[in-house]
């Protein structure tokens, strides 16, 4: 019997604490008029300094109009709800209903926390999940940034802002254009989907969706995306970049472009970092000196670039190398450019063509003034092959070492030296090869002209023979190591990528 008692007293308890948390309760009135319905319900017509309050929500307004069992009022005039105490929400026209804690507010509307407030002509509110959600164009402040959007909701508890439909968010240092936006105030980041421009300094992002975490100016960007910048252009599947440092990586079709620092690479991924310039980029990675056709274009699997102490930037492209430009192309496992004294140095074994001459060696370093081929250095087993006049032979040099001087990026003139050898030979009017010329000696000079060779001289210990070329033996005719491979000529369509 006790237990029975005791067990009535508790879901009396429970019952009661449940009516006082959802009954709407009538804290002050200057007047009050109350009618009895014939359902028996009753109409309380509140006048005067009206104040309400149901569980943690007091609501204070000019005159009300209250129903009650059915726990539902309007409001009309200054009116303001205080939830918590820590959000406070003011209007001119509320329909409350209290059973589902819910309401909508309108003229005139302002939603305030402590780190915000939202400006809007009409509002509905649910208490229970303390979201508000508005259809008509809105802006919601926090500190200097504006949030403006045709419709959106926003969650004063978890400090959560959904918004659609031309949306904008302005802020001192930047501004965001998109169509559908996830805003977190407290941590001020941005989750945006749809056509999206972010607008930071003199810098443009074009995405179609991506985060923007504001504070440390941090950028994750999906489904194509592009940094505009002066002297700089990014674009990408995929971007995870940070304004601040300039740096990030780049994922898919990845393309950067950077004119201050004298390079474009073209990969399916970048790790870059503008200055100091740090690249890492792999297969397959295109590089080239300029974003014009008058520059230097290279293809590798591998592309690393550092920068030291005094500024000067080192290029290593790496395995499978091949490069062009218009009058120097080749081929080699290893392409390294050193910018302080403008050397790029192949090996080993680089494969070579400038016009009508091709050179192999162990190793080769070509040294560049302003960006044009100035002068070359080609180390071991040096061999030269250069097409005569009759487009038919090949005129062969080999050594251990030549010296190149070149003029308006063409060939002028070539020294060979250790143990040299050359084969010419001699072509009349109607272009026919008549004999072929074979020298051996301590070095050959070759002037070229137009591209064709114009002279040859022979020096010291000089050793020379001819034959008529009918007769000329197999050894007479060709080198050691001078087989001709001009249709491995590096193309530049070979050395540009299809990505862009």
């Amino acid at each position: 019997m006790m237990r029975a008692f005791l067990f009535g007293w508790a879901l009396l308890f429970v019952c009661t604490s449940a009516e006082a948390q959802t009954k709407i309760r009538i804290l002050s009135s200057d007047i009050t008029d109350i009618v009895k319905q014939k359902d028996g319900s009753r109409i309380y017509y509140l006048r005067g300094n009206v104040g309400l309050q149901q569980d943690v929500a007091v609501m204070t307004c000019d005159s009300a109009v209250l129903i009650q069992p059915q726990n539902e009022f309007k409001a009309f005039k200054n009116v303001r709800i205080v939830q918590a105490d820590t959000t406070i929400i003011t209007g001119n026209r509320l329909d409350y209903n209290g059973e589902s804690r819910t309401f909508t507010i309108s003229q005139k509307v302002q939603l305030t926390t402590p780190s915000s407030q939202l400006n809007t002509k009409q509002l509905f509110y649910d208490r229970k999940s303390a979201t508000a959600y508005y259809t008509v164009r809105s802006t919601l402040l926090r500190k200097s940034l504006e949030l403006t959007a045709d419709k959106g909701s926003y969650n004063t508890d978890y400090e959560t802002v959904w918004l659609r439909g031309n949306v904008e968010a302005i802020d001192s240092t930047y501004s965001l254009y998109t169509d559908t936006l996830l805003y977190f105030p407290n941590t001020n980041r941005y989750e945006f989907a749809g056509p999206s421009t972010l607008l930071r300094d003199s810098t443009t992002i074009l995405c179609s969706i991506g985060e923007y975490l504001a504070e440390s100016a941090q950028l994750n960007l999906g489904q194509g995306a592009s940094i505009s910048a002066p002297g700089t252009y990014i674009i990408s599947d995929s971007i995870s970049y940070n304004l601040k440092s300039e740096a990030g990586q780049l994922f898919g079709e990845a393309l950067v472009a950077d004119t201050a620092q004298g390079l474009v690479l073209e990969s399916e991924f970048i790790d870059y970092t503008k200055e100091p310039n740090f690249v890492d980029a792999y297969f397959p990675v295109y590089y080239r000196q300029r974003m014009d056709e008058d520059t230097l274009f290279a293809k590798g699997d591998t592309l690393h670039i550092r920068t030291d102490s005094m500024g000067y930037r080192t290029v290593n492209l790496q395995h499978n190398t091949s490069f062009y430009s218009a009058d120097f192309q080749g081929k080699s496992e290893f392409f390294t450019y050193t910018e302080t004294n403008e050397e790029l140095t192949l090996y080993p074994s680089p494969l070579m063509w400038s016009e009508n001459s091709q050179f192999t060696c162990d190793s080769a370093v070509l040294s560049l003034l302003d960006e044009a081929l100035d002068s070359l250095f080609l180390m071991g087993n040096t061999a030269i092959v250069s097409l005569t006049d009759d487009s038919i032979h090949f005129d062969q040099a080999v050594g251990k070492e030549l010296e190149g001087k070149f003029m308006d990026n063409a060939i002028h003139s070539l020294e060979l030296s250790g143990n040299a050898q050359n084969i010419t030979h001699s072509i009349n009017d109607d272009k026919v090869v008549e004999g072929v010329n074979k020298t051996a000696c301590a070095y050959i000079s070759i002037s070229f002209e137009e591209g064709n060779v114009r002279k040859i001289n022979a020096n010291k210990g000089v050793e020379a023979s001819y034959a008529p070329w009918d007769t000329a033996s197999e050894e007479m005719k060709g080198l050691p190591g001078c087989t001709p491979l001009f249709e491995q000529r590096t193309s530049k369509s070979q050395t540009r990528p299809t990505l862009q």
